[in-house]
């Protein structure tokens, strides 16, 4: 039987955590109960890579040391702000205080590995889909938008759970046109494990 304490190193697009877990790590205890605007008002004073001052800073306000050890597995990048128990994998929102844009996202937790980022770079499939072809000839510069994604629903079956998202198609930057979306599979086996992500079709 595989020790619970193994981890593994995978090289899977969207994936922040190696360690896997037999027990959940997150729960409704790593939610940083504060307000958005003392918590962004409190963190500007720290530069962006002081992980030291930005944990100082949470724990003045705080913090438990279960919300700093989750802010700690994203390099203090951000907090957790909700978590939905949702069975081997939970579904979690991050806030993410130091950006211009986007600052907030989706996170699926407590899986192997124990943190997977719904921020991802594309997607395998995509631009061979016959919509997206036909979407692409209007927009010329199309190109698939990974942050920001918006959710739709858990499928649970006997083979595992998986998480639906859509993520807008953008026509090259971010003020421009967003004619639709595409829909992309999380997907886990029955043991929580991550097997990667699907491109499912083209949402209009």
């Amino acid at each position: 039987m595989l020790n619970k304490f193994v981890a593994s190193t995978l090289l899977v697009a969207g994936l922040v955590s190696t360690a896997t877990a037999s027990t959940p790590i997150y729960s409704t205890d790593t939610v940083w109960k504060v307000k958005d605007q003392q918590a962004f008002t409190a963190l500007m004073n720290c530069d962006t890579t002081a992980s030291a001052c930005i944990a100082k800073k949470m724990k003045q306000l705080g913090a438990s040391s279960s919300v700093l050890k989750f802010s700690a597995a994203i390099k203090h990048e951000g907090y957790l702000v909700k978590f939905q128990e949702q069975g081997k994998v939970d579904l979690g929102t991050v806030i993410y205080p130091f950006r211009a844009n986007t600052n907030s996202a989706y996170m699926l937790l407590n899986g192997q590995p124990s943190i997977v980022d719904t921020e991802i770079a594309k997607i395998t499939g995509l631009e061979k889909d016959t919509s997206f072809k036909e979407l692409n000839k209007k927009y010329k510069n199309l190109e698939f938008w990974g942050t920001n994604a918006q959710f739709v629903k858990i499928n649970k079956t006997n083979a595992g759970t998986n998480y639906v998202f859509n993520y807008l198609l953008k026509d090259g930057c971010r003020a421009c046109a967003a004619p639709a979306s595409a829909q992309v599979e999380f997907r886990f086996n029955g043991q929580g494990k991550f097997l990667g992500t699907q491109f499912i079709k083209i949402v209009k």
